[in-house]
């Protein structure tokens, strides 16, 4: 079974239970928006009380620097795309997913079996295994780097 990996192959944030730590937090109509945007509107206006005119710049690109080391060398996480939601049952192995509902961590499915009782069981690279209806819409990505 092969996963589709970004074009670099292994995603930044690839933790060693095959969970994939994502920096999106929002997304609009397919379009993320970038964790580190907030980064740098915080640095800009936690600065404008204080009346030097060229104070919130210099924090707004210091906070967008401590917030790109961040998610490259400290915590590094991988851009995802978030596509159209989908019933559970119609993952397929390889596919990358997000865990908790439209934001958070990917996980990337080995298998799937759907039990007598009517539940679907998702195995995901790494090892984990969830439970969950057959109908239950998750979301799948696409990962960027």
């Amino acid at each position: 079974m092969t996963m589709r990996l970004p074009a670099g192959g292994t995603p930044r944030g690839l933790c060693p239970n095959g969970i994939v730590r994502t920096t999106g937090w929002l997304q609009v109509e397919g379009t993320p928006i970038s964790s580190g945007l907030w980064a740098v509107l915080a640095g800009l206006f936690l600065t404008v009380p204080f009346g030097v005119p060229w104070l919130p710049f210099l924090f707004a690109a210091l906070a967008f620097a401590g917030w790109k080391a961040w998610t490259l060398w400290v915590r590094p996480s991988s851009r995802a795309r978030n596509l159209e939601p989908k019933p559970a049952a119609e993952l397929l192995p390889g596919e990358w997913f997000r865990l908790y509902g439209t934001a958070g961590p990917v996980g990337a499915v080995d298998a799937l079996q759907l039990d007598p009782d009517g539940w679907l069981r998702v195995w995901l690279h790494g090892g984990r295994e969830l439970t969950m209806a057959p109908g239950y819409p998750v979301r799948p990505v696409e990962l960027r780097d």
